[in-house]
C-alpha cells in the first residue's frame, strides 16, 4: 500500500473536488465523444436550457445532477454518451436584468453565462463545455430566423390581425402556454388581458392528431407519468360527436362531448376565433361587444363559466329536433375545445348550465338529470375530438430576441429576407429601457430596402418570443461548434444522436416539449430530419418537480431562498449532489431542509473514512489458512449481496429513480459493514477476509461515481489499485470478489 492510504487522509471535499476535475479536464472526460459507429445510436442527455439569469437555482442543480449522473452511469455501461447544453439566452428575464443594470443586454448575458458555468463545473457536471451555445449569438439565431423562413414556406407561420394575450405590466404579448392557471402571466404574475393586433402565430394544428396518435409510443418508451400528462394536458383532446346545423350562412359543425345527451341541447356557443362568427352577428350592439372582448374587454383573471363574458348573437339556429338553439359567443370553448362551435346542454354539463342561467327566457336551463342516462343521441352524429392546443403567437414587442427576418414593403406587403442575407443582426450595443419599441427608434436597423422592388421599406421590429429559439435548442450540441454555421439540421453526426434518448427538465416544460414535437415532425416533412420518421425528438422524457423551502416556493421575497454556492463551500459538491437526489423522487416536490444535506454528508464522510481505514488494515492483515476456510460461505454472502445491490442501484439508475439509487448504495455499504462485523466477532479479519471486504468497498466506490463522482474516484485512487488514467472505469461486476482462498491471496498479491 502506498503511503498516501497508510496515513488515512482526511475528507477535504474542497481539496479532493479540485484535483479530480483538474483530472478529468486532463483527461477529456467532458469532450464529445467520436460518434458510435453504424448501426449503433449514442446516449444523447438534453438538459434544459436555462436563461442567462447569473446563479444557478436548486432547480437546475436538481435537473443537472439528475442528467449528469444518468450520463455517468451509461458511459459506465460501455455506451458513447453525449451532455449537451446551450443557454436560452434571449427573452424578457434577461431585457429586464439589463434594463435594471442600464447595460446592454448582451453584455449581461454574457457575464451570467460564464457565472453559470463556472457553478456547472465546480458542481462536477460532464458537459461538453466546448459544444455549449447561447440562442443570442449571431451564428445561432441565424438559424431560429432560417427555420422561420423555412415554416413560413411550409405555410405554418402566419401574419394576422388577432386577439392575443397581453401583459400590461410586460408591454408584450404572451403565448396561451405563457398564461398561469388563474390568468396571470408567466413571468410577472400580474393579470393577462386579451387585444387585437397584428401578430406572428406558428400553426400547429396539421401536426395535432399526430402528436395525439404518438401518445401510445410515448407510453412504451421511457417517458414518466408526469411528461406524459403535461402532454395530455396541453393537447386538450376532448372526444365527442359532431354534426351539422342550417345556419344563415349555410350549415354550422357543432361539437359535443356528451355524445348521449346531444338532442338535449339548449343552445350553440361559438368561439370569438371561430372562422365563421362575423355571419352569426345580429342583434344591435353585438358587433361592439365582440369588439371590446377582442380588445381587452375580458380580463383573463375571470375564466369560470359563472364569470367570462358570453355574448347573445340575437340570432339562432334549428336545432337536432327543430327546436330553436341561442346562438351565443364566448371564449369559455376555447378553453375547452379550441376555436369551435360547442353545444350547450345545462342538463348534463355544469358550465353550461351556469351559462344558461345567466339567459333567463332565452335559454332554456333543461332539468339536471345528474347521474341519470340522457338517452337522447342525435341519428347522424359522428364520431370525432377536438383539440384545446391551437396556433400560438411568436412575436414579442421587445428588443431582445431575434429579429424577425420580414421586410415590410409598402407595395408588396410582408416579404421574407432572402436566406442569404441572414442573419438579421440585432444591435448588439442596443440599451433598452423598457418604454417603447428601440429597434423601431434605430434607423440603421428599420430603415431597408425591399427585396422585391427595391424601394424603401421597413424591417419587422418585433422580435421571436424565446420560446420559438427553444424549438430547436436540444439540436446544436449534436454537431460539431465549427459545422453549425452551415450544417445546423442536416449534420451527418446528429444522426447518430436523434433521437434524444434522454431529455431531463423541469415539470414546468411541457409547453417546450410539446411545440418542439411539432417543429421536429415539420422539419421531417420538409426533409432534414427524415431519419426521425416518428417525428418525436426525444425517446424518452423525465419531468421532475420543483424544489421548495419551507413549504413554499423559493423567494427571495420570503427568504427561503437556498443558495447552491454557499452549499458546496461547506459541504462539497459531492454532497450537494447526493442531497438533492436523496431527497424525493423526481415526480415529487422537493421540499429542501437541512436533513438531507446531513444525510449525505454523514454517509459520504462514513464512507470515506471506512474506505481508507479498511485499505489500511488490509496491508497489516495476516492469512490463518484453516480461518479463511471457514468463512468462505460468508464471503459467499458477501458477493450475492454485492451482486443484489449493484443490479438494484443499475435497475433504478437506468429508469432515473435516483433516490431509490442513493438509497440502494446505502443498504449495500450497511451490507459491507455487516459483513465485516459478523466475522470480527471470532477476532481479526484474516487476508482472505479483509482482501474480499476491500474488493466490496471498491465495488461500491465504483457504483457511487454517478452520484459523488469526486470522492468516489478520490477513493478507487487511494486503494492503490487505480490510477487516475484507469477512471472512470466501466460498471462494477460482483464476481470480482473473491471467494476461494486461492483468488483472494492473489489478488493481495497484485
Amino acid at each position: 500500500m502506498s503511503e498516501s492510504v497508510r496515513r488515512k487522509p482526511p475528507y477535504d471535499a474542497a481539496e479532493v473536488e479540485a484535483a479530480r476535475q483538474a483530472a478529468w479536464v486532463e483527461r477529456g472526460d467532458y469532450d464529445a465523444p467520436a460518434p458510435p459507429p453504424d448501426g449503433e445510436h449514442g446516449v444523447y442527455v438534453k438538459s434544459s436550457s436555462p436563461f442567462t439569469s447569473g446563479n444557478l437555482h436548486m432547480g437546475h442543480v436538481r435537473d443537472y445532477t439528475i442528467g449528469d449522473a444518468y450520463a455517468r452511469f451509461q458511459r459506465a455501461r460501455g455506451r458513447s454518451v453525449l451532455m449537451g447544453f446551450g443557454f436560452d439566452a434571449f427573452g424578457l428575464p434577461a431585457e429586464l436584468a439589463a434594463i435594471e443594470r442600464q447595460v446592454p443586454a448582451a453584455e449581461w448575458v454574457v457575464q451570467s453565462g460564464e457565472r453559470m458555468l463556472e457553478q456547472m463545473k465546480r458542481l462536477g457536471y460532464s458537459f461538453d463545455y466546448d459544444r455549449v451555445f447561447y440562442s443570442s449569438d449571431e451564428g445561432q439565431y441565424r438559424w431560429s430566423q432560417w427555420l422561420f423562413l423555412t415554416l413560413y414556406d411550409m405555410g405554418l407561420i402566419y401574419l394576422d390581425d388577432t386577439t392575443v394575450d397581453w401583459c400590461d405590466t410586460c408591454q408584450t404579448t404572451l403565448a396561451t402556454i405563457q398564461v398561469e392557471e388563474g390568468g396571470t402571466c408567466w413571468r410577472c404574475h400580474n393579470e393577462v388581458r386579451l387585444i387585437r393586433r397584428p401578430t406572428w402565430f406558428l400553426k400547429i394544428t396539421p401536426y395535432l392528431e399526430e402528436n395525439d396518435a404518438n401518445m401510445a409510443r410515448l407510453e412504451e418508451q421511457p417517458w414518466d407519468e408526469l411528461a406524459l400528462a403535461t402532454q395530455r394536458y396541453i393537447l386538450g383532446r376532448a372526444d365527442g360527436v359532431e354534426f351539422e346545423l342550417d345556419g344563415p350562412g349555410g350549415p354550422l359543425t357543432v361539437f359535443t362531448p356528451h355524445a348521449d345527451a346531444a338532442g338535449l341541447a339548449s343552445f350553440v356557443l361559438l368561439s370569438p376565433r371561430h372562422p365563421e362568427v362575423e355571419a352569426w352577428i345580429g342583434g344591435e350592439g353585438v358587433r361592439e361587444e365582440l369588439e371590446q372582448l377582442r380588445s381587452g374587454g375580458w380580463e383573463r383573471s375571470a375564466r369560470d363559466a359563472k364569470s367570462v363574458p358570453v355574448i347573445d348573437t340575437g340570432r339562432s339556429v334549428p336545432g337536432p329536433g327543430g327546436e330553436q338553439l341561442p346562438v351565443l359567443i364566448s371564449p369559455l370553448v376555447d378553453a375547452r375545445f379550441g376555436p369551435t362551435a360547442a353545444l350547450g346542454i345545462p342538463a348534463v354539463d355544469e358550465a353550461d348550465a351556469d351559462i344558461a342561467a345567466r339567459f333567463p327566457g332565452r335559454v332554456e336551463p333543461g332539468e339536471t338529470l345528474g347521474d341519470e342516462a340522457p338517452g337522447a343521441p342525435v341519428s347522424d352524429a359522428r364520431d370525432t375530438k377536438r383539440y384545446r392546443a391551437n396556433d400560438f403567437s411568436i412575436s414579442r414587442q421587445r428588443s431582445w430576441g431575434t429579429p424577425i427576418p420580414i421586410i415590410h414593403c409598402p407595395d408588396h406587403g410582408p416579404v421574407p429576407v432572402p436566406e442569404a442575407d441572414l442573419p438579421v443582426v440585432l444591435p448588439r450595443d442596443l440599451v433598452a429601457t423598457g418604454e417603447g419599441n428601440p429597434l423601431a427608434e434605430r434607423p440603421d436597423f428599420v430603415d431597408v430596402a425591399c427585396p422585391v422592388c427595391g424601394k424603401p421599406a421597413k424591417r419587422e421590429t418585433d422580435t421571436l418570443d424565446c420560446h420559438f429559439d427553444a424549438l430547436f435548442l436540444w439540436v446544436p450540441a449534436t454537431l460539431p461548434p465549427e459545422d453549425r454555421a452551415t450544417e445546423m439540421f442536416t449534420h451527418p453526426e446528429s444522426r447518430k444522436w436523434l433521437p434524444a434518448e434522454r431529455l431531463v427538465a423541469g415539470g414546468d416544460s411541457g409547453g417546450f416539449v410539446f411545440d418542439q414535437r411539432i417543429v421536429t415532425k415539420a422539419l421531417r416533412d420538409h426533409g432534414e430530419f427524415a431519419y426521425m420518421e416518428a417525428g418525436e425528438p426525444f425517446e424518452g422524457c423525465l419531468f421532475h418537480e420543483m424544489v421548495i423551502a419551507d413549504g413554499r416556493k423559493m423567494s427571495k421575497h420570503l427568504g427561503n431562498v437556498v443558495d447552491p454556492d454557499e452549499l458546496v463551500g461547506q459541504f462539497g459538491a459531492d454532497t450537494v449532489r447526493v442531497a438533492v437526489l436523496w431527497a424525493a423522487g423526481p415526480a415529487k416536490t422537493l421540499n429542501w431542509s437541512d436533513a438531507a444535506i446531513r444525510f449525505a454528508n454523514k454517509f459520504l464522510r462514513g464512507f470515506w473514512t471506512y474506505a481508507h481505514d479498511r485499505f489500511v488494515e488490509l496491508d497489516y492483515a495476516k492469512h490463518d489458512p484453516e480461518r479463511a476456510a471457514e468463512t468462505e460461505k460468508q464471503r459467499e454472502k458477501l458477493r450475492g449481496w454485492c451482486e443484489n445491490g449493484l443490479s438494484r442501484i443499475a435497475d433504478d439508475t437506468a429508469e432515473l429513480q435516483l433516490h431509490k439509487s442513493i438509497r440502494d448504495l446505502t443498504r449495500l455499504f450497511e451490507r459491507i459493514q455487516q459483513f465485516e462485523k459478523q466475522l470480527k466477532k471470532r477476532g481479526q479479519l484474516d487476508l482472505v477476509d479483509a482482501e474480499a471486504l476491500v474488493a466490496a468497498i471498491l465495488l461500491l466506490a465504483r457504483a457511487l461515481q454517478p452520484f459523488a463522482p469526486h470522492a468516489a474516484e478520490q477513493i478507487l485512487i487511494d486503494s492503490g489499485r487505480f490510477t487516475s488514467d484507469d477512471l472512470p472505469g466501466a460498471w462494477p461486476d460482483a464476481t470480482t470478489i473473491p471467494v476461494a482462498v486461492d483468488d483472494a491471496l492473489s489478488g493481495a498479491a497484485s
